[in-house]
């Protein structure tokens, strides 16, 4: 069942430095209706609290899925009591309502242990006394979805939280370009970034993958317009590509090994965009995949950032 001694998720995080580079989400506050949202689902997925006896005096069982999620809790905090509820899971989810971000983080691993353990064979016929309304890996995807919703920078991966700049392409790509971003000049692109995300975070992919290409496009056209070069008002991505290596954007020695990347930035994001995202649907709706619409917002930070990056390069050797 649960471990006798639990690394706490606060514990994995008191090393962490705050890098100070702004980011999609944020990592300190979590919303009070996320917090409900939280409860809730997690209420369907372990089940109710407990049961009394004829009257509501003397209690009869509490649900020792949420007891051992608590008592954890207390041995690893050094705590007595967390609240004054009848049940442990009364008292874990009144506690969640008011406690720090960290504390909240620290129950909602646990939580989703839980959720994992309540959903095996030993519980099969506990689900039933308890009213378990939720199966387990839905109720996951749900805290998932609503902490995406939320804007709040962390995802459950099974039953380990982790915090979403700690994956590779998120710490390495994306929080890079967005600091690219925010110099002069890049406001327009910068936007546009931002918005593909909160049309992620809202699950409006057909819009994160055309605004992902769009912030691309737009950061190759400040570039250029800070450096006087020309282009065509209309112009489309594989005609700024053009502009891009005609002006030395990348050094020349790259072009032969460059024709593969450029490959990707003429037909990779764009034709995403292209074929999912834009000049209609037509009569059978389209629907773009949320792991379509998360490759495009990687790719297209991946290249902001090397387009950035060549820009001020060049800048530096002119």
């Amino acid at each position: 069942m649960f471990m006798a001694i639990y690394n706490l998720f606060s514990k994995r995080q008191a090393d962490a430095a705050n890098s100070g580079i702004s980011d999609v989400y944020q990592y300190d506050e979590i919303p009070q209706n996320l917090r409900v949202q939280v409860g809730q689902i997690s209420t369907e997925a372990i089940g109710q609290y407990g049961s009394y006896a004829g009257s509501y005096t003397n209690i009869i069982e509490d649900n020792d899925v949420w007891h051992n999620i608590e008592r954890i809790y207390l041995r690893e905090k050094g705590l007595d009591r967390i609240s004054h509820e009848d049940f442990s899971g009364a008292r874990i989810l009144a506690y969640m309502r008011k406690c720090a971000t960290l504390d909240w983080l620290d129950f909602l691993e646990l939580i989703a242990i839980g959720i994992e353990i309540m959903a095996g064979e030993r519980y099969r016929y506990k689900r039933q006394t308890w009213q378990v309304s939720m199966q387990g890996q839905k109720a996951i995807d749900e805290i998932n979805y609503r902490l995406l919703q939320a804007g709040v920078g962390y995802q459950l991966e099974g039953t380990r939280l982790i915090r979403v700049d700690s994956q590779y392409v998120h710490a390495e790509v994306v929080k890079p370009a967005l600091s690219l971003l925010s110099g002069q000049g890049f406001e327009g692109p910068r936007q546009e970034f931002l918005e593909a995300h909160q049309h992620y975070r809202a699950s409006e992919f057909r819009q994160a993958v055309a605004m992902a290409a769009n912030a691309v496009e737009s950061t190759f056209k400040s570039i250029f317009d800070q450096k006087g070069w020309t282009y065509q008002k209309g112009a489309r991505i594989s005609d700024l590509v053009k502009v891009a290596k005609a002006n030395g954007l990348w050094p020349v020695y790259l072009d032969g090994s460059f024709d593969q990347l450029v490959a990707t930035l003429q037909s990779g994001l764009p034709k995403i965009r292209d074929n999912d995202a834009s000049h209609g649907q037509g009569s059978t709706p389209k629907n773009v995949p949320g792991y379509i619409a998360a490759y495009a917002l990687h790719l297209a930070a991946s290249k902001i950032v090397f387009i950035a990056e060549a820009s001020k390069c060049m800048a530096r050797s002119e």
